[in-house]
């Protein structure tokens, strides 16, 4: 409900804003543009189109997937978009994106994880029924993952952007090797430490640890602050285990990862799974990987 009448305040906000656009003249007509979920999905976006096409985010940095509410110009952007890329699962997906097409009936919408081995959560028995376990959304923190999503995003913009289709088609391959190549990285890393084990706050790279064979240890459990007896059970396993780093995500409280800390001498380090430079960031997770893992 509440969620319903954020969109309604919204939209109409959004709906008169476009309504006093054409009064402003008769500019040259816009070419259609590109809205994604998250900063990561644009830079695989421009990095495709050499930024010849308009790309809005939904979801900005610094902000969380989970709980976030579009503004006015976000949607007013929306509205001449002809393409709308998901990742699929994601929090601000599942409560917005019906409402979306609302406001863009003729939007086309690729959801990068159609077709995926996506990764599903526990199902928690409550007496005579059951909490299905929901899907991890975080698939493009494995390059793994995103070597399968780019032939898909690929072939969209050539189909729905027939103008930009030899700049896509120009790009397209040294993309593909420079994310090969960090894949191939992660494998021989995978390869040679024998240390695979990491804890981090919110599980956001589940992606990464199943396709390169590390044990991701979370302490956030079904999106809340771990408790008083949950976070004694992770100080135990991290001293037990020697671990060596605890990964938290820029947007989130450190209160409980630094309990850990305290309590077992591992290193607390920011990382930013939702940073625009992709690329950048994954290299840097493997260089952390290298100094904290080895």
């Amino acid at each position: 409900m509440i969620i319903k009448k954020q969109f309604a305040v919204i939209l109409l906000t959004a709906l008169v804003t476009i309504s006093f656009l054409p009064s402003c003249g008769a500019p040259k007509e816009k070419e259609a543009g590109i809205t994604v979920s998250i900063e990561p999905l644009k830079y695989f976006v421009e990095e495709l189109t050499a930024g010849k096409i308009n790309v809005n985010v939904m979801v900005p940095a610094g902000t969380s997937p989970a709980t976030y509410s579009p503004s006015a110009s976000q949607l007013t952007a929306l509205s001449s978009s002809l393409l709308y890329v998901q990742v699929g699962h994601l929090g601000f997906e599942n409560a917005w994106m019906p409402r979306l097409k609302e406001l863009n009936p003729e939007l086309k919408v690729l959801n990068l994880s159609g077709g995926l081995n996506l990764i599903k959560g526990e199902d928690n028995v409550h007496g005579d029924h059951v909490h299905e376990g929901g899907i991890d959304p975080h698939i493009w923190m494995s390059p793994k993952v995103i070597l399968e999503v780019l032939p898909v995003l690929r072939e969209k913009l050539i189909e729905l952007f027939p103008d930009h289709k030899q700049q896509v088609v120009q790009n397209y391959p040294d993309l593909y090797e420079r994310v090969k190549k960090l894949h191939s990285a992660f494998m021989n890393l995978s390869h040679q430490l024998d240390r695979k084990e990491f804890m981090i706050f919110h599980p956001a790279l589940t992606y990464l640890a199943r396709d390169y064979g590390f044990k991701q240890i979370p302490l956030e459990y079904e999106g809340k602050e771990p408790t008083p007896q949950k976070l004694r059970n992770l100080i135990d396993l991290a001293n037990k285990a020697e671990i060596k780093v605890i990964f938290i995500q820029v947007e989130f409280d450190r209160k409980s990862a630094g309990l850990v800390t305290e309590e077992t001498g591992a290193r607390l380090v920011p990382i930013n799974p939702l940073a625009y430079d992709w690329e950048g960031e994954l290299t840097r997770i493997h260089d952390l990987f290298v100094e904290y893992l080895s």
